[in-house]
């Protein structure tokens, strides 16, 4: 009896454990994400610094700046856009298990 009883909670739990699996794999890809998209800054913006100490008129300090803050800006849509796939894909499994967990067996 309590071995049937076991096994029903197992079964019954399963979708609820791959459901936050999912969740916990969905985090990690984005915590990587954003650390790689932080190393890339932190190094655009040491490159910068290293830059500007060549600086001899205000037009290259522009143009410089300007190229900075267009490399910055590319580095994190790029963030957005793969931190926006992992969680599309993310929900995506969770709709699958969703609807595997609702549907009846045999159906």
């Amino acid at each position: 009896m309590f071995q049937n009883l076991d096994e029903m909670m197992q079964g019954s739990l399963a979708p609820y454990k791959k459901m936050i699996e999912v969740q916990a794999e969905m985090l990690e890809r984005l915590s990587q994400q954003q650390i790689e998209c932080t190393q890339a800054c932190m190094q655009a913006t040491v490159q910068q610094a290293m830059e500007l100490q060549k600086v001899t008129n205000p037009q290259e300090l522009v143009q410089l700046q300007l190229e900075y803050s267009k490399k910055l800006e590319e580095m994190v849509s790029h963030a957005s856009e793969q931190n926006m796939k992992s969680l599309q894909q993310a929900q995506q499994a969770i709709q699958q298990l969703a609807m595997q967990a609702m549907t009846p067996p045999g159906k």
